[in-house]
C-alpha cells in the first residue's frame, strides 16, 4: 500500500471516531449538566450511559487499531483516542457538575429578586425556599434538605461577604469562621449577587 493510500485510510479511520470522542466530551458535559439539575434519578441514568459509550469507543478503536495493523499501519491512534477523551471529559465534566448545583440558586434569586429582598428585612419567606435561618446579619434560605438535616443547600445572604471564603469544592479548605454555621459544616459557597451566595452544608 502506497504511502498516499495509508495516510487516506487513516485519516479516513480517525475522522469519524475523533468526532465521536468530541461530540463524547461536549454532549457529554450539556447532558450531565441538565440531568444533575434536573434529579438524583437522572444521573442514575446518564452516569451509566456515558460510561457504556466510552466501552464501546474503547473496544472500536480496539478493533480498528487490530485491522489497521494487519494493513500495515499505526495501530494505536484509533485505540488512544477514547482514553486522551478521559481527562478533557473530567475536567468539562466537573465544572458541569459545579454550575449544575448553583445554576437553580441563581435562576430562584434572579426571578424572585423583590421577594428575597424583602425577606431579609422581615417579609414572607420566598417561594421555594423550605426555611429560614437568621445567624446574626447572614440569612440562610434553604431550598433543598432541611437546616436540621445531614445535608443541605440554600441561598444565603451575607453582608459581611466572609461566606466567600468558603472554597471547599473539591476539597479546597474552608475558612475557620464560616466553617461551622446554621446548624451545620459549611462545604463550599460560590457567590451569586453582591451579598448573595450558594452554599452547600453538612
Amino acid at each position: 500500500m502506497s504511502h498516499g493510500r495509508q495516510g487516506a485510510t487513516l485519516a479516513a479511520t480517525l475522522r469519524p471516531r475523533l468526532r465521536w470522542v468530541t461530540a463524547w466530551v461536549v454532549g457529554g458535559t450539556a447532558v450531565l449538566f441538565v440531568a444533575n439539575v434536573l434529579s438524583g434519578w437522572a444521573m442514575l441514568v446518564v452516569v451509566p450511559l456515558f460510561g457504556c459509550l466510552w466501552l464501546w469507543a474503547a473496544l472500536d478503536g480496539l478493533v480498528q487499531g487490530w485491522r489497521l495493523r494487519r494493513a500495515g499501519l499505526p495501530a494505536l491512534l484509533p485505540a488512544v483516542l477514547p482514553f486522551v477523551a478521559v481527562p478533557f471529559a473530567a475536567w468539562a465534566m466537573g465544572h458541569a457538575l459545579y454550575w449544575s448545583h448553583v445554576a437553580p440558586s441563581w435562576w430562584l434569586l434572579r426571578s424572585e429578586r423583590q421577594a428575597f429582598d424583602a425577606a431579609v428585612t422581615g417579609g414572607p419567606v420566598p417561594r421555594n425556599v423550605r426555611h429560614v435561618e437568621r445567624i446574626g446579619t447572614r440569612i440562610a434560605f434553604a431550598t433543598h434538605g432541611e437546616i436540621l438535616g445531614e445535608f443541605w443547600s440554600g441561598i444565603i445572604h451575607d453582608p459581611t461577604d466572609r461566606m466567600a471564603a468558603a472554597r471547599g469544592w473539591n476539597g479546597g479548605p474552608v475558612a475557620t469562621d464560616v466553617r461551622h454555621i446554621f446548624n451545620g459544616s459549611t462545604i463550599w459557597c460560590q457567590r451569586l449577587d453582591s451579598h448573595w451566595f450558594h452554599c452547600q452544608f453538612d
